[in-house]
């Protein structure tokens, strides 16, 4: 199997900070996130950001087809001289955040990515619009963001986003990942997510309004989940009253179920 990152370094010899490009050294790692894409039913990743392709390589090496999405245009030109040989592969030279639909593999798909650190949850939103088309996403993470993801309720990294991401997922870690194992080197620890999607509880209207009350209720985290929503819900009192929830809960002590309650008891008075 060709060594790219060897390759790119002796063609390129750096990296370019605005695209937050860090490239997997860790043969173990880079094996264990492609088994976990190898093992998705569908066969089919649709891989966001590339960089050198040793992800891509592995994955195509255990038979998945993969579509690599990637902004650099040095990248985009570069994977396609060593990876012609696989019928199994195909490039998209894009920003993933202009990807539509019409541009994806048929049937279901699942997604991958070493996901730069600036955007990470911005393109992990964006994958949401193709939800219907999801198996699983494994993708990795700067660590900090990984724990906002998978935080629980009742702990300092409790967020909108953790609520967010389990109304659509359902979340598992497969790994954390030390900053020595990237080219170049970087300070900062990793952590690889597994998503699986879960049923949605809501109509696409009625889901719109429910994640802007999740988002409102984390606004200002000292204040109560009343004082957060007086703005936006009437009788927020009352609601809470009907829900079963205190008057003096905090967003980051309520479960995913219990922001369902709240808003369905709202909902039906409106």
């Amino acid at each position: 199997m060709l060594d790219l990152l060897d390759i790119y370094k002796n063609e390129y010899g750096y990296t370019k900070k605005k695209f937050g490009q860090h490239f997997l050294t860790s043969r173990h790692t880079i094996d264990d996130i492609a088994q976990s894409l190898a093992d998705a039913e569908c066969k089919n990743v649709v891989e966001i950001g590339p960089g050198c392709g040793v992800l891509t390589i592995a994955m195509l090496e255990k038979g998945v087809r993969v579509t690599s999405v990637e902004i650099d245009e040095d990248l985009a030109k570069f994977l396609p001289r060593y990876l012609f040989i696989y019928p199994k592969f195909r490039l998209i030279h894009s920003d993933f955040m202009l990807i539509e639909e019409s541009q994806l593999p048929e049937g279901k798909i699942a997604f991958a990515g070493n996901l730069p650190y600036n955007v990470s949850v911005e393109i992990l939103m964006h994958c949401v619009k193709f939800f219907h088309r999801i198996e699983k996403m494994t993708f990795m993470f700067q660590k900090e963001v990984a724990d906002r993801i998978n935080a629980k309720p009742n702990c300092k990294e409790y967020s909108s986003l953790s609520v967010i991401s389990s109304y659509f997922f359902t979340m598992k870690k497969l790994k954390e990942i030390s900053g020595g194992q990237f080219w170049p080197n970087t300070k900062v620890r990793s952590t690889v997510l597994e998503f699986y999607p879960r049923e949605r509880h809501f109509d696409i209207d009625r889901e719109k309004r429910f994640l802007d009350m999740v988002r409102n209720s984390f606004v200002l985290k000292r204040k109560t989940l009343k004082n957060n929503l007086m703005k936006h819900i009437e009788n927020i009192e009352e609601v809470l009253e009907k829900a079963g929830l205190a008057q003096n809960i905090r967003g980051e002590q309520m479960t995913l179920a219990d922001f369902i309650r709240l808003f369905e008891t709202y909902d039906a008075q409106h």
